[in-house]
């Protein structure tokens, strides 16, 4: 962090800094293999998709959300060009679970466009029915389905919800599909943890925070598209001053297209740094002993009578409460 900031980058352009834009290229490839992610979110693979780090889960959202609506409205009024630009704004719609983390509900506040927060089941999981149910009802009403942000790794529970289900509708529905996955992330790392990876070649676009279970200190969020293009044209202003002429060459993105804010941080030194001195193995090694540190604290729970799990162990959260009234909590 101390690198990054007497650096001085303002990295909103790789002629501001090729070296800013050129490692965190590198480290999100690098980021996407050591969490298994599809090979269509590799900067390296011929095609639309890539990585990019942004400040917060709060931010990746927003922009998930932002393109999401923008794109929908373009794809309605080639559709119905009968209805004007605030005929269909009006009649947009986006959803999520109960059990979502707030950042979700503001991003919709932030985007004039109302978020549903659909009931999870008692497992505290959104699943495909559910989603398709409130779908139907809401086209039948009139409304524009937008999104679903699907959370793997809730807040309360670190609770997954079921992505490829979600995935189904989505594809079916024409819906944007992205992934919450600030904290539970780290996890796609591990083998054992494979089963959390399911579905994600399916989704649009995904999150997870670095500044979680990465030993990287905030802000650093790692975001991927499965088509960039659609955020960049959702985002592209330019200036005169803005302009050089490197533009538009392969491999060399200009990130501000691809964020809320023009200048951007050298936050790609600080993945690099933890990479090159821990490797993958330490940081596997990491989040493995944050995860058996919760199974020594989950069995001690069990072993008092004084106290109840009220959800089962996922990672590293352990929800437990002592038995009785609220009052003795």
């Amino acid at each position: 962090e101390m690198l990054a900031s007497g650096f001085g980058i303002i990295g909103f352009s790789w002629i501001c800094s090729p070296a800013c834009t050129e490692l965190e290229v590198v480290v999100m490839d690098w980021l996407a293999k050591f969490l298994h992610l599809p090979q269509h979110f590799l900067h390296e693979v011929e095609g639309p998709g890539g990585g990019v780090i942004q400040g917060s889960a709060s931010e990746a959202v927003l922009v998930a959300v932002l393109a999401a609506r923008e794109q929908a409205v373009r794809r309605v009024q080639h559709s119905h060009p009968e209805l004007t630009e605030s005929e269909i704004r009006g009649k947009l719609i986006a959803y999520s679970s109960d059990q979502s983390n707030s950042c979700i509900e503001k991003a919709g506040v932030l985007a004039a466009m109302p978020i549903k927060l659909l009931p999870a089941g008692d497992d505290f999981v959104l699943r495909g029915d559910t989603l398709k149910q409130a779908i139907e009802r809401d086209v039948a009403a009139g409304l524009i389905p937008v999104i679903c942000v699907a959370t793997l790794g809730t807040t309360g529970t670190c609770a997954y919800d079921d992505i490829e289900s979600l995935a189904s509708i989505c594809e079916e529905k024409s819906v944007w599909l992205h992934v919450d996955a600030a904290y539970a992330g780290g996890a796609f790392a591990l083998e054992e943890c494979s089963e959390l990876r399911r579905g994600l070649e399916r989704v649009d676009s995904l999150n997870f925070n670095l500044h979680k279970f990465m030993l990287v200190n905030f802000d650093c969020a790692a975001m991927w598209l499965r088509d960039a293009n659609k955020v960049i044209d959702s985002f592209n202003v330019d200036r005169i001053y803005l302009k050089h002429k490197h533009e538009g060459q392969t491999q060399i993105p200009d990130f501000r297209h691809w964020q809320i804010p023009l200048g951007r941080r050298f936050r790609a030194l600080k993945v690099w740094i933890t990479f090159r001195n821990l490797g993958a193995e330490g940081l596997r090694a990491h989040i493995r002993k944050h995860i058996s540190l919760a199974g020594q604290f989950e069995d001690l729970v069990k072993a008092d009578e004084r106290f109840e799990l009220i959800a089962p162990r996922a990672l590293g959260l352990v929800c437990f409460r002592a038995k009785g009234d609220n009052e003795i909590t």
